[in-house]
């Protein structure tokens, strides 16, 4: 073969895509301009970016590549992480390493032998030790051919809590609630709790859950989790059952019936807004001044200010004070809420944060409502 750059003889080439020859790392460095954007990432080149980061995969085809996708448990998830970031940052393994022990099939064997040869014992390996099966059978990620046998394997785990006739017909044919209650069981039954980017957050009462400093509402989220979790696996509430609450908004009630230890369901304010029942923007709100890539939204648009915002460094101020104002102790959305609507955030801002640097026309709205005057 040639260089793609001086075309001298080489048997050198990249080692990522592995269809460039370069002669030296001088023709190398000089094609990387080019080269890049038809040398796209492979999946153990964003593992390893991950690692380092200390920060769940959230690419598909890492996720499916690499194992995460067997993980039924958000725990099972997070060891799995940690067992990578330890061969990765600890241990000293590169991506291209990693990436050829998956590309022959070898990865689960060549990470016990690193992790043996090298006298390194974690609870993340002993935990591999015991779930060697999450790296079996891996292939590579192929799109919708792909997708589909995600969906399938994760269309089982909900199966059971249809309806006979709800399982002879297509999950698209479902009503638009049966749809959200699917999401929120699938997510329940695999141990974990809604994303705050989730649309399952805010319709299934995560988002009324209290906020902290230190943690968004995980706390008071865990344990609107384990109700839900005791409701469908211990109490084996059918979907049906459960999208007769929720159409007629009394999923709340059906907690309080079904589950043991409800009181600080009333205690902490928890709420569940009935499917296409009112909810007010305030919530809206909280997903988008706490969660990362969260869209702004015209009720939050016209509702909290942001139409008043003349340039992008003064919406990104009046999220940022949204963002403290959330965290404080004193906040309750209600409150927020009922500000908004008579007009008054301004008022109710000062009085969380008094001192907080505060531009009065960026926070006023369209209201106030007669009913709050």
């Amino acid at each position: 073969m040639e260089c793609s750059i001086c075309k001298k003889p080489t048997i050198k080439y990249c080692s990522r895509c592995q269809k460039r020859y370069y002669c030296s790392a001088f023709c190398q460095k000089k094609d990387y301009t080019n080269h890049k954007i038809d040398c796209p990432p492979r999946s153990a080149d964003i593992l390893v970016k991950n690692a380092n980061e200390n920060l769940m995969p959230t690419n598909i085809a890492v996720l499916y590549e690499y194992g995460f996708i067997n993980c039924m448990q958000k725990q099972d998830k997070t060891m799995l992480l940690g067992l990578y970031i330890g061969l990765i940052t600890i241990i000293g393994c590169s991506a291209s390493q990693i990436h050829s022990w998956w590309e022959n099939g070898e990865l689960s064997i060549k990470i016990k032998e690193t992790y043996d040869d090298g006298g390194f014992t974690s609870g993340y390996y002993k935990w591999f030790l015991k779930n060697e099966h999450v790296l079996q059978g891996l292939h590579k990620y192929e799109g919708e051919k792909s997708d589909k046998s995600i969906a399938d394997r994760y269309y089982a785990i909900v199966k059971p809590y249809l309806s006979e006739q709800d399982q002879t017909v297509p999950i698209e044919s479902l009503p638009e609630s049966k749809h959200k209650i699917f999401a929120l069981y699938l997510i329940i039954l695999t141990g974990c709790i809604p994303n705050i980017e989730q649309d399952t957050w805010i319709d299934f009462g995560f988002c009324t859950c209290n906020v902290s400093q230190d943690h968004l509402g995980e706390e008071e989220e865990k344990r609107l989790g384990e109700l839900y979790q005791e409701l469908i696996v211990q109490k084996g509430c059918t979907i049906d059952e459960f999208n007769d609450a929720y159409v007629s908004g009394s999923v709340v009630d059906l907690l309080k019936r079904k589950c043991s230890d409800c009181n600080w369901l009333s205690k902490c304010g928890i709420e569940v807004f009935g499917y296409k029942q009112f909810r007010p923007s305030v919530y809206s709100l909280k997903q988008y001044a706490l969660g990362d890539s969260v869209r702004l939204s015209p009720p939050i648009w016209a509702d909290y200010g942001f139409m008043n915002c003349r340039t992008e460094d003064e919406k990104r101020q009046l999220r940022q004070m949204y963002t403290k104002l959330i965290k404080h102790p004193q906040f309750d959305p209600r409150d927020l809420h009922k500000a908004c609507v008579s007009g008054k955030i301004f008022n109710y801002v000062r009085s969380i944060l008094p001192n907080e640097v505060l531009k009065p026309y960026l926070l006023k709205n369209l209201y106030p409502l007669k009913k709050f005057e």
